[in-house]
């Protein structure tokens, strides 16, 4: 029997311009949704660790139909030039950096509201519940250590409630801003502490 064809051009190694559309690829499928978090930090490194077009392909395998055609020629559709984020993938970031914003003026009601209206699964709702963790844990924190700082005399605990106060608008702004990029925010403080009101999937 014999091996099945492969056209020359998949031992090519992959351009840093096809990595990149590779990757800007990857986020806007998990933007809208159509890959996990799991699954898109799979296909990631894969796409990171290809050396030649047909590793890079692999990364794509069962996500992305390839035409006849393309497969003949050995061209793939997700890092071919293309025109990045359609409206409806800017909407979902948009909503998703909302969710974060909001937080500022509105605390945590900003993105409970978004995660209530956003789709189950969506971009929008995951970044949304981060936004929520975030913010509840970070007024926890802020008050535990105000009513320290009000019923002792050590000024430690109001300068640690300040540093609360300063960490949360910090990171609510980064988490924005990568979630308008369509990029994956993980909270730092859930390292240290476990509260997740809102699931995060």
């Amino acid at each position: 029997m014999t091996a099945m064809y492969e056209h020359p051009s998949l031992k090519m190694n992959v351009t840093p311009d096809q990595r990149d559309r590779a990757e800007s690829w990857l986020k806007d499928a998990y933007a809208d949704g159509r890959v996990t978090e799991l699954e898109f930090d799979t296909r990631m490194g894969q796409v990171l660790s290809a050396g030649n077009r047909k590793e890079l392909n692999e990364a794509f395998y069962g996500l992305v139909h390839v035409p006849s055609p393309s497969q003949a020629l050995g061209v793939h559709p997700a890092y071919q030039p293309f025109v990045r984020a359609e409206t409806r993938d800017k909407a979902g970031r948009g909503v998703a950096a909302v969710a974060h914003f909001s937080s500022l003026p509105t605390g945590v009601l900003g993105p409970g509201l978004v995660y209530a209206v956003s789709s189950p699964g969506s971009f929008a709702r995951r970044e949304a519940a981060k936004a929520f963790n975030f913010s509840l844990t970070m007024f926890l924190g802020f008050v535990a250590f105000g009513i320290l700082a009000g019923i002792t005399d050590a000024g430690i605990f109001g300068l640690v409630a300040m540093l609360f106060a300063v960490a949360w608008v910090v990171l609510t702004i980064v988490g924005g801003a990568k979630a308008a990029q369509g990029e994956v925010w993980k909270n730092p403080v859930r390292q240290v502490l476990k509260l997740q009101v809102l699931s995060e999937k």
